[in-house]
């Protein structure tokens, strides 16, 4: 089952107690209907099929995301 809880003050979305994915800015609104959503696919192992395109796009950002800010 997937609910929404504060990590460091940011809704984050747990499934199991686990933290999924947290949600930017911090939209408790978008994090309590994604819960929702996923909670009524009713799936005890639910799975998230993606494409290659998809696969390439997360990558990207996730890159994007991760990389270290240099300060000047």
């Amino acid at each position: 089952m997937y609910s929404t809880k504060s990590v460091n003050g940011i809704p984050s979305i747990q499934c199991n107690g686990r933290s999924v994915l947290s949600v930017w800015n911090q939209d408790w609104g978008f994090a309590h209907e994604v819960c929702e959503l996923l909670n009524e696919l009713d799936n005890h192992e639910p799975q998230l099929l993606l494409n290659n395109d998809d696969r390439k796009w997360l990558k990207a950002m996730d890159q994007a995301f991760t990389k270290k800010v240099q300060h000047a």
